[in-house]
């Protein structure tokens, strides 16, 4: 079978001397795995969420299967800071890492898109919308925290801590005697354009860290990338 589409690079493997195991994220298909030959004159120089067109082929959809694609528009950007391309490895690696193959996903699709176009580029609003994109990204792949409605009382009113255990959400009143077991919940994950400082983006990324082991533990036991973001984000 063969399978032509657009969707964004978000890595790959090297599978000996010329070789990758490559993943794309495309949109109408979700996370594509597929084996990839580079020549010596033509090496692997694409980059996480570089926009590509592809050209996946297989004798059936649960082989691994040649994926060959070509670059439409690279991801990399002079206004683009190391901080900025550390998020695009780390949103790269939890798709890889996270999302089921062959499984069609719009609304992550289209997070990733925007996410690559914030309009500016200052770094406490680029963690902000990162922090928002994993809060997102939990909702969309099927673990959404509940920050709607206080799970005790059913009030809609000053919603405030959210439960590690349940990822339900209570108000300040109900969960106040119980707020060293809880989270308090983050501005960034109130509103995606909320003026913040990165400590509380810190804050929201600490949040969907905990619910990202805790749903993904067998598939996620190391994030390299997004590890070395939080650290980089501390020393900001």
């Amino acid at each position: 079978m063969q399978v032509i589409g657009k969707g964004y690079y978000l890595g790959g493997r090297s599978y000996g001397e010329s070789s990758y195991i490559s993943y794309i994220l495309s949109k109408e298909n979700g996370l594509i795995k597929g084996f990839t030959r580079f020549t010596r004159k033509k090496g692997n120089s694409l980059t996480a969420l570089d926009h590509i067109s592809f050209d996946w082929k297989s004798r059936d959809k649960d082989g691994l299967g040649f994926l060959n694609f070509d670059l439409i528009k690279s991801s990399k950007d002079p206004n683009h800071s190391f901080l900025f391309e550390l998020i695009k490895a780390s949103v790269s690696e939890l798709c890889i890492k996270c999302m089921p193959l062959w499984q069609k996903n719009i609304e992550i699709y289209d997070t990733v898109k925007s996410l690559l176009n914030p309009g500016r580029f200052d770094e406490e609003y680029i963690c902000l919308r990162y922090a928002w994109w994993e809060f997102l990204f939990l909702k969309n792949i099927g673990y959404g925290l509940n920050l709607n409605q206080c799970a005790v009382s059913g009030s809609f009113e000053n919603i405030y801590y959210i439960s590690p255990k349940s990822g339900n959400s209570v108000s300040y009143n109900v969960g106040k005697k119980y707020e060293k077991k809880l989270f308090k919940i983050p501005k960034c994950f109130k509103n995606a354009d909320e003026k913040n400082n990165l400590n509380d983006s810190i804050e929201g990324l600490e949040i969907t860290g905990y619910f990202l082991k805790k749903n993904f533990e067998k598939r996620i036991s190391k994030l390299v990338f997004r590890d070395e973001l939080i650290k980089k984000i501390r020393r900001t």
